[in-house]
């Protein structure tokens, strides 16, 4: 028990490192690189561990994934400028989920942050999965 809490330790320390190490040295490229090989690698060991250990084929895996991908990339890409004025969007404001940014052109955007924007989609795969899986 005591060689897990070690491997689960070292693997927490090395995820630190790596930010820390690619945020010092302003190499965005690399982080991006070892971001898409953390969330493939995600995907993968869930697909081990059903297939694997409970023997079964999952045929929507993919697609949930690919659903909270989605969700995400909306949420973070979307722009909120024009209805920045209503009572909900000033009030996501004004608690951090939504933050300004520019695009690729310098104009203004208001998009969600990407943490609750990860949230959010990680529960609307979830609520998907659960209303196809309740039938199935």
């Amino acid at each position: 028990m005591r060689g897990n809490y070690l491997q689960m330790s070292a693997f927490a320390l090395s995820v630190i490192i790596i930010q820390l190490v690619t945020h010092y040295t302003g190499s965005a490229y690399q982080l991006t690189q070892f971001t898409m090989t953390a969330y493939y690698s995600l995907l993968v060991i869930g697909l081990c561990m059903l297939i694997g250990y409970a023997g079964q084929i999952s045929l929507g895996h993919a697609g949930f994934f690919a659903i909270g991908g989605y969700v995400s990339a909306f949420l973070t890409t979307f722009d909120l400028t024009s209805s920045s004025g209503k009572t909900f969007i000033s009030l996501l404001s004004r608690i951090g989920i939504l933050t300004a940014k520019q695009d690729l052109y310098g104009g203004d955007l208001l998009v969600f942050h990407p943490w609750p924007a990860c949230i959010l989609a990680v529960c609307m795969a979830l609520l998907i999965a659960y209303l196809v899986g309740g039938p199935v």
